[in-house]
């Protein structure tokens, strides 16, 4: 009984994970689209991004606070993006293009280990998709690490890495989405 409570009170949500999904697979396919795009603009663009998304999951951890003893979680994951993308757009052109890469490329590593999460809370009503949103968000931390590891050898092909890994974490928020508006429809 208290498991469908929570259950109730999360899944009435489910359009914030879409949204965030949504502005994340846009970002990648944007960034996949434009490699004429220059850096400091694709930052600038993400830095709006990540600052959208942070706003989107604060309002989800709040308003999962009652149902959701693990809210805190994505409320400090919403602070943080909200703070990296007010800090990138106060940075100066030639700043942002340094930092860019490692920015992204970190938020996108902590975005995902907090996406496991997500997917093993609600890893009991769909065993098999949570397998295909697990290997989307390794993905996403592989690409991630290769960003980070690698951004002189990137060069002129960053923007494909970093769409790639945005597009990853894009799908697997979309995905979340719907797991749990399925389970709002069975709770309902």
């Amino acid at each position: 009984m208290l498991r469908n409570s929570f259950l109730a009170g999360i899944t009435k949500y489910w359009w914030l994970p879409l949204i965030t999904g949504l502005v994340c697979l846009g970002l990648g396919v944007w960034s996949i689209c434009s490699p004429s795009q220059s850096l400091p603009v694709l930052a600038t663009v993400f830095a709006i991004g990540i600052l959208i998304v942070g706003i989107f999951d604060f309002v989800w951890g709040i308003a999962s606070s009652k149902h959701n003893p693990g809210w805190g979680w994505d409320l400090c994951l919403g602070v943080i993006d909200i703070i990296v993308g007010i800090w990138m757009l106060t940075m100066s052109t030639q700043q942002l293009t340094l930092t860019f890469l490692y920015i992204v490329g970190i938020w996108l590593i902590f975005a995902a280990f907090n996406g496991i999460g997500q997917m093993f809370a609600i890893s009991v009503y769909n065993p098999l998709a949570t397998v295909i949103a697990c290997l989307l968000l390794v993905a996403t931390i592989f690409f991630s690490f290769w960003i980070i590891v690698n951004p002189v050898a990137l060069g002129i092909t960053a923007w494909m890495w970093i769409g790639i890994a945005l597009c990853c974490y894009g799908v697997f928020r979309i995905s979340v989405s719907f797991k749990i508006k399925s389970l709002h429809n069975r709770l309902s």
